[in-house]
């Protein structure tokens, strides 16, 4: 599970790889910037990157997930951890996000 800490700054890298179609990542618990906009849900079409700069505040285990209906139910979901600045541990793990359990497939 990727973890960070409050008042770091994170860079996400966001892509939409799938055989045409749409995604709508959202991040429960803190706001992204992307596209100079402050907010916690993108659109992503087709074949697009977006980046999206988090500067979390909000510490807690947080879902990030596609809010595409059949997406969800597929499982296209994972979590992320936000610890209190000067908590115990690596302050960030550039782990792969974990899909229901899992490893995601490549």
């Amino acid at each position: 599970m990727p973890r960070m800490q409050v008042g770091e700054r994170v860079r996400w890298y966001v892509m939409g790889t799938t055989n045409f179609e749409f995604h709508a990542p959202h991040w429960h618990g803190n706001v992204v910037v992307a596209n100079r906009m402050r907010t916690d849900v993108l659109s992503l079409l087709t074949m697009q990157m977006v980046v999206a700069d988090m500067v979390p505040d909000n510490p807690g285990e947080w879902l990030f997930h596609c809010h595409v209906a059949n997406h969800l139910r597929m499982g296209m979901e994972g979590k992320y951890e936000v610890v209190p600045r000067g908590a115990a541990g690596r302050p960030a793990e550039l782990n792969r996000p974990t899909w229901r359990g899992r490893s995601r497939p490549a």
